[in-house]
């Protein structure tokens, strides 16, 4: 193997038109821009027999181009190409054309494995800085880079299966994004959550057809969204997000306990079960066989026994603790039956949980929903996380558009 061929091996450069003929450290750039690279000098030239513009076959060589390319490298040091690109005039037309090659785009500093690169860092929810500094190439060149790779748009077929939800985006501004339910891909991410906004983009973007073929929609206890699902979407049957539904009697339970301990004595161990070991109260199946070491009481005991010690305290909260347990069963052991029965023979008793019930009963067909279907906002909950990561790390955006850019290469 030619010392030619071992450095477009280490380059990754397999156009074998390419000709490396010197590599060397040196310095690049100017002013600040200024900065150390390994600089590979090469001179780009293959035989062209017609003109690209007039497709005329007389072509004479015109001298050479100068470029410089950032290109990817064996090491982390940057990579500068010195690519010396071979010039042609068209005796016919008079225009010059200049020698390509898949290595960079034309008119492109950055060489396309580089802007690839770019790409998966951007995936993985760096800063553009931080990409920056790990390519060795300016935050400019990584904004173009990923507007002119990253095109927010919307899905082209509707799937049959949708997942609902907004997130906060720059500001206090509140933007609705939707996803598939199946593949977790995006569908639109809008500026907006206002219903004709969304209601504007399903009409213009699909047809009638199209909406009609959309099976579920999965969504929080958004009574907005519930307004538009069945105008947008004929066939389409709601399902309220389980987590939403546990989480909502859960913190309604949660209530009655600090009320409860509130009237209790600070030294009680009723009172150091409600305070330190909240979280027992929410497990679905506590053990009731095994003692353990329970912080906060400070004693051997099982979670059971903890557990009835602190509903032992109040009739009320004892009956919000057996509904939340009761509901809970059903809904994620996917028995409709009992939960509705549940939420129907509920009986008021004067506490936070009495809310929460008639909440479930204004959304009861498709809180059954929840537990006859497979379907959940998990995968749309997980896109949001991702989203707050972003925003994180990047210490927030102002630009909206930008942010976009990123969350659908996040979600790409």
């Amino acid at each position: 193997m030619s010392q030619i061929d071992i450095t477009r091996k280490l380059l990754g450069i397999t156009d074998t038109n390419i000709h490396p003929y010197d590599v060397r450290e040196a310095f690049h750039g100017k002013g600040s821009g200024r900065k150390k690279y390994l600089m590979v000098y090469a001179d780009l030239t293959y035989t062209l027999t017609h003109c690209p513009q007039c497709g005329f076959p007389d072509l004479r060589k015109n001298g050479h181009k100068l470029t410089h390319i950032h290109v990817e490298g064996p090491s982390d040091q940057p990579v500068l190409l010195e690519l010396n690109k071979q010039r042609w005039r068209c005796l016919n037309c008079h225009t010059t054309c200049t020698a390509t090659t898949p290595v960079v785009k034309a008119n492109h500093s950055i060489g396309t494995k580089l802007v690839s690169h770019a790409l998966k860092l951007a995936g993985r929810a760096l800063t553009e800085t931080n990409i920056a500094l790990f390519l060795g190439i300016s935050t400019n060149s990584v904004q173009r880079a990923l507007n002119e790779n990253i095109h927010p748009h919307a899905s082209r077929k509707l799937p049959e299966n949708l997942c609902f939800d907004e997130f906060r985006s720059t500001k206090s501004a509140m933007s609705f994004i939707c996803i598939d339910a199946d593949t977790h891909k995006a569908v639109k991410v809008l500026g907006g959550r206002l219903n004709k906004d969304i209601k504007e983009f399903f009409i213009n973007q699909y047809s009638v057809a199209q909406r009609a073929a959309v099976k579920r929609v999965v969504m929080d206890m958004n009574a907005a969204y519930q307004l538009i699902v069945h105008e947008l979407f004929p066939n389409a049957e709601i399902i309220i997000d389980r987590f939403h539904i546990v989480q909502m009697i859960g913190r309604a339970m949660d209530q009655i306990r600090v009320t409860t301990l509130k009237q209790l004595d600070g030294k009680s161990r009723e009172y150091k079960v409600l305070k330190s070991l909240w979280r027992l109260f929410h497990l679905a199946h506590p053990d009731a066989k095994t003692s353990h070491y329970l912080f906060g009481l400070n004693e051997y005991s099982t979670q059971q026994n903890a557990i009835d010690l602190g509903t032992s305290v109040s009739p009320k909260f004892k009956a919000a603790y057996e509904t939340y347990i009761a509901i809970h069963e059903a809904l994620m052991g996917g028995h409709p039956r009992v939960l509705k029965r549940l939420i129907i023979d509920y009986q008021p008793t004067g506490s936070a949980m009495d809310t929460a019930i008639t909440t479930l009963r204004k959304n009861l067909p498709w809180i059954i929903n929840a537990a006859k279907s497979p379907y959940s906002n998990g995968p749309i909950e997980g896109v949001n996380r991702k989203i707050k990561e972003l925003k994180r790390t990047c210490y927030g955006f102002a630009n909206q558009a930008n942010m976009f850019i990123r969350i659908y290469q996040l979600i790409a």
